[in-house]
């Protein structure tokens, strides 16, 4: 590949991208001009390419999670976990912010998707704590909780990783699990110091006269559900795939048996839904893996790799330049066409530097949860201002506290691999 081709290839990827074209079209308009015109690759070729890319039963895991979260958020399962953790937490200062904290957390071991989150919680809680603790700090609670279903296993964005380094899934979902519970942690101590204490009436005005005792009768479906999935890959009764299979079944039998809520029209729809999100996702993997081959077989990864272990000798200096360049990516690009698009070229030189895989993946996975909640793509806040009615400004300012509490955080991390290298080191 010359020059000149390769300079019109990313002016069109790059061009593309600006005019706010889906990155999948760009990938796809890309890899055709390089592969079809240049390389003069057959069109049946390059589609056979793309085809046998998704044709894998490790991302089947992709479409049922999507599938299973969005069952969950048209169903009362979300207003549940809410109304026990205000419950539990009514005397506590902050307790509600803390009890929506905590139920997005919960959330996040089912669905694995920060927009289905803010879409299911937001409803529910915003207009309630914003009449408790103000707008700027409910919808800054609202847009960054919600992120935590991209960091708190079963994370659709840890199985992509999985699937375009070769990590095992099941080990990144272990390794996410304790660095989710200190995220939700220090956010926790943050809202318990800023937040006020809420009195019997206010709490009463969102949960009703429920007692404890009912409303852990009322949530127990949903809060056992985490626990049969991360339990049944960890335990290893079923894979990721499979689990993710369980998790559709028990939501529809707990949606449409148990509660009676899921009509056949809501499962339809949600169906359609489903089908159109995990499309996206799954063509967005099949063009940009025949776009990554690109540059494999020109040696440009290979180039890569030496020039930066060459200017990043230390690990951390390279995990650090990593970091910095995921959140600025995640800045106008959707998170998972960014492990697509940049992971076949920059794991190598993680590998190269000894780094370990399922700490690279977390710490990779937690920047672009920083990127998704920064403008100007800005997903989880475009689903915020999509809720609750409210301009972006106005969501991105709430918002600025927690961005500073997980970029720090996420900076100790870089030091402390321990973190996420824990737990899959005690059972892997």
């Amino acid at each position: 590949m010359d020059s000149v081709s390769l300079t019109i290839l990313l002016s069109l990827l790059i061009g593309l991208t600006l005019l706010r074209v889906p990155i999948y079209i760009a990938l796809l308009a890309a890899t055709l001009y390089l592969q079809v015109y240049v390389n003069q690759m057959p069109l049946a070729g390059m589609v056979l390419a793309m085809v046998e890319t998704i044709a894998k039963s490790s991302m089947l895991c992709i479409p049922f999670f999507i599938l299973a979260g969005n069952l969950m958020s048209v169903s009362s399962l979300g207003a549940r976990l809410v109304n026990l953790f205000v419950t539990m937490l009514k005397r506590v200062r902050g307790g509600f912010a803390l009890a929506a904290l905590i139920a997005n957390a919960f959330f996040g071991a089912i669905s694995g998707s920060s927009p289905a989150a803010v879409a299911t919680f937001g409803p529910i809680v915003y207009d309630p704590m914003e009449k408790l603790h103000g707008s700027r700090l409910s919808l800054g609670v609202l847009t960054s909780s919600g992120a935590l279903s991209i960091i708190i296993p079963p994370s659709i964005t840890l199985v992509i990783y999985g699937v375009v380094t070769n990590t095992s899934v099941a080990r990144l979902f272990m390794a996410g699990m304790l660095p989710g519970i200190l995220i939700v942690m220090i956010v926790g101590t943050y809202l318990f110091f800023t937040c006020r204490s809420n009195t019997e009436e206010e709490v009463k005005s969102v949960t009703g006269d429920i007692t404890l005792t009912k409303a852990l009768f009322q949530s127990i479906p949903v809060l056992v559900l985490p626990f049969i999935i991360l339990g049944g890959i960890y335990g290893g009764i079923f894979t990721p795939t499979e689990a993710a299979g369980v998790a559709v079944v028990y939501a529809l039998f707990v949606g449409i048996f148990l509660y009676k809520e899921l009509k056949l029209k809501d499962v339809v729809h949600t169906l359609e839904a489903s089908a159109i999100m995990a499309a996206v996702i799954l063509f967005i993997i099949s063009t940009s893996t025949p776009f990554s081959w690109i540059f494999a077989r020109q040696g440009l990864a290979t180039k890569l790799v030496g020039s930066m272990t060459t200017v990043f000798s230390s690990p951390v200096l390279f995990l650090v330049a990593t970091y910095v360049v995921l959140l600025i990516f995640g800045t106008f690009m959707e998170g998972n066409a960014i492990i697509l698009l940049l992971m076949p070229f920059i794991y190598p030189v993680s590998k190269s530097l000894n780094i370990d895989p399922t700490h690279f993946g977390v710490v990779s996975t937690i920047a672009l949860v920083i990127g998704c909640c920064s403008p100007p793509v800005a997903v989880n806040i475009f689903t915020a201002v999509g809720v609750t009615g409210l301009p972006m400004q106005r969501i991105i300012r709430g918002m600025l506290p927690f961005f500073i509490l997980m970029v720090t955080f996420t900076f100790t991390l870089l030091f402390f691999p321990q973190f996420s290298t824990f737990l899959p080191n005690l059972f892997g």
